[in-house]
């Protein structure tokens, strides 16, 4: 009786350890975030969760849920070679808008990309923050300090 005593604690502090490790977890987390601080890690989490809802309203509509585009219409964000070279060209893009052509993963897009001025600095770093960790992209997370950086030298 004693063997299993000590055998359902020590399965009970076991599970309650596992509890824990996952309770601290977010499945937002990724390389790209596992040396950050503790304050910028829940900073991170806020704006994937608020980047998630923003992506919603201003660019899934173009870019899809999934992030995969449209075909030969709209450019991909998931695992996107120009949005992940380019921090500043995708925080002045995502304000300013852009027209012209663009290639992205070897594929020619050319079409209008509206402009979203309304969009406060903060919104903007939490959609980055979401788009650059999402649909397999792992940059981490973009301070709005970052953001307004690049938005001052948006040309």
């Amino acid at each position: 009786m004693t063997r299993i005593r000590q055998l359902l604690k020590g399965y009970l502090l076991f599970m309650i350890c596992l509890l824990l490790a996952t309770a601290c977890s977010s499945p937002y987390d990724n390389d790209a975030t596992r040396n950050l601080s503790a304050a910028d890690k829940i900073k991170y989490r806020q704006y994937m969760v608020q980047g998630q809802q923003l992506y919603a309203s201003y660019c899934s509509n173009c870019h899809q849920e999934d992030g995969k585009g449209l075909a030969r219409l709209i450019p991909p964000l998931a695992k996107s070679d120009y949005l992940l070279q380019d921090a500043g060209r995708t925080v002045c893009l995502i304000k300013n808008g852009a027209a012209g052509q663009m290639v992205v993963n070897g594929v020619v897009y050319n079409q209008k990309m509206p402009a979203n001025p309304s969009l406060k600095n903060i919104e903007i770093a939490q959609i980055i923050t979401f788009i650059n960790n999402s649909w397999g992209n792992e940059k981490g997370y973009t301070p709005v300090r970052e953001v307004e950086n690049h938005l001052s030298a948006c040309h």
